[in-house]
């Protein structure tokens, strides 16, 4: 009480219980449980088990799509790749037969005749087999297909064409068949060149995919490996104990796991690798090498019905001749399986063989004896050109064999060393899951 003036004023002092008394804080009990031995242990065994599932599913979709693309190359690709190189070859044969034909007059011999049907033929099967390989999506390679079929068509023509003229002894009939070979070797052979090219670059494109580490299975194995020893390390502190068996069980489990993943990858590897350096990049020379033949072959045939007036055959003759022995010296210089030797050693032999044949056939044309020249043209002579050319394209045609042999070899094994990694890996990660729960299980059971 105090005073005021004359008034005497009462003032009551009542006591706030709430600034004595601590007010009840809000219950938390997840936070609490989370910041709690059982709690982080639940955490940790949780995320051990999403890590070892994960890196199962991860590592398995890596392996599989490894294989798809394997298959995918040895199934359609690389199919598709020779179906372009036969398409390629076959005409550059039926070119040369068409224009072999013309040298004896008249009816052309029947073995010189059915060579030519027969390229024929099996440039239409190629051809039928590259379009049905081609996907819908590949706009360029349906036009350059479309393109060699209409021109083919045109080529048949004026071969039939000018074999008609010639048979009834018109020398128009070598006019038509000059219009054949232009078109063939400026329009028709380059278009498929140019499918053989584009398909060969796929088939080495994915061999090179497919030769790569996937790094992303290869981080998440490591990842767990770690996270599971160091989870050891955590849980040897707590509770006091060196080993869990659990832990100890999934970190053997991921080891393997990356063991496994890592020989198989570094195997499958070393066999793409094989399949591309001894199989796909000596294919595509020996390739090259006999197509650079058979345009040769019609080169020399060329000049031979001019009789020696087409100086630009002679030319180009001996440009490809040339660049043909290049390549076969490359490929005897180069390193490749033994199994692929012998037909490059035979090709070498063949093609100086055909080179001396056919500068005796200069030599005859040089002093007009074409008669001479004609017989050492298609003559049946061993030393003569059709049987020089022969062994010279059939040790080629086996070299192609053969290089694509060790190729098919090598994404077969790329393929088989992946074989049960896919289902394994997934099983692994699983079991590690188990595991994990297994060495977790029993330390939270101690706190209840």
């Amino acid at each position: 009480m105090f005073h005021r003036g004359d008034d005497a004023v009462t003032e009551e002092h009542s006591l706030d219980e709430s600034l004595l008394v601590e007010p009840e804080s809000r219950s938390r009990p997840w936070r609490e449980f989370l910041v709690s031995t059982p709690g982080r242990l639940s955490v940790l065994g949780i995320a051990l088990v999403t890590a070892a599932l994960a890196t199962g599913a991860i590592t398995s979709a890596a392996i599989g799509a490894r294989q798809q693309r394997i298959e995918t190359l040895r199934t359609h690709t690389e199919p598709l790749t020779y179906a372009a190189e036969r398409l390629y070859s076959s005409l550059s044969i039926a070119d040369a037969a068409a224009a072999t034909s013309f040298i004896s007059g008249g009816v052309e011999p029947i073995a010189v005749r059915n060579r030519y049907n027969q390229a024929i033929g099996d440039a239409s099967n190629a051809l039928v087999t590259a379009s049905n390989g081609v996907a819908s999506t590949d706009a360029a390679a349906l036009a350059l297909l479309s393109e060699i079929s209409r021109d083919l068509a045109d080529y048949t023509s004026l071969i039939a064409t000018a074999r008609a003229n010639n048979r009834s002894g018109n020398p128009v009939g070598v006019a038509y068949l000059s219009d054949a070979s232009t078109m063939m070797q400026d329009t028709i052979l380059p278009a498929a060149e140019s499918l053989y090219s584009e398909q060969s670059r796929t088939v080495a494109d994915t061999q090179v995919l497919t030769a790569r580490l996937p790094r992303a299975a290869s981080a998440v194995a490591v990842a767990l490996l770690v996270a599971l020893v160091l989870a050891q390390v955590y849980l040897a502190r707590k509770s006091k104990r060196r080993v869990n068996p659990g832990l100890v069980l999934a970190s053997l489990l991921a080891a393997t796991l990356l063991i496994w993943l890592a020989a198989a990858t570094l195997v499958s590897t070393a066999a793409t690798d094989r399949a591309r350096t001894e199989g796909a990049q000596p294919l595509g020379t020996i390739t090259q090498a006999r197509i650079l033949a058979q345009q040769a072959r019609a080169d020399e045939t060329l000049a031979l019905l001019q009789r020696g007036s087409d100086e630009q055959s002679e030319v180009d003759y001996a440009r490809r001749s040339a660049e043909l022995a290049d390549i076969l010296g490359g490929l005897q210089d180069g390193e490749h399986g033994p199994a692929t030797t012998p037909p490059i050693d035979a090709a070498v032999t063949a093609l100086g063989d055909w080179r001396r044949a056919h500068t005796m056939l200069q030599e005859k044309l040089d002093v007009g004896d074409y008669p001479g020249a004609k017989a050492i043209a298609i003559g049946p002579a061993d030393s003569a050109s059709p049987a020089t050319f022969a062994a010279l394209d059939e040790s080629l045609q086996d070299g192609i064999d053969r290089f694509r042999s060790e190729e098919l070899d090598g994404m077969a094994d790329a393929y088989r060393s992946l074989s049960l990694l896919a289902v394994g890996s997934m099983v692994i990660g699983v079991l590690c899951g188990f595991a994990v729960g297994g060495g977790i299980w029993p330390r939270l059971n101690e706190y209840h």
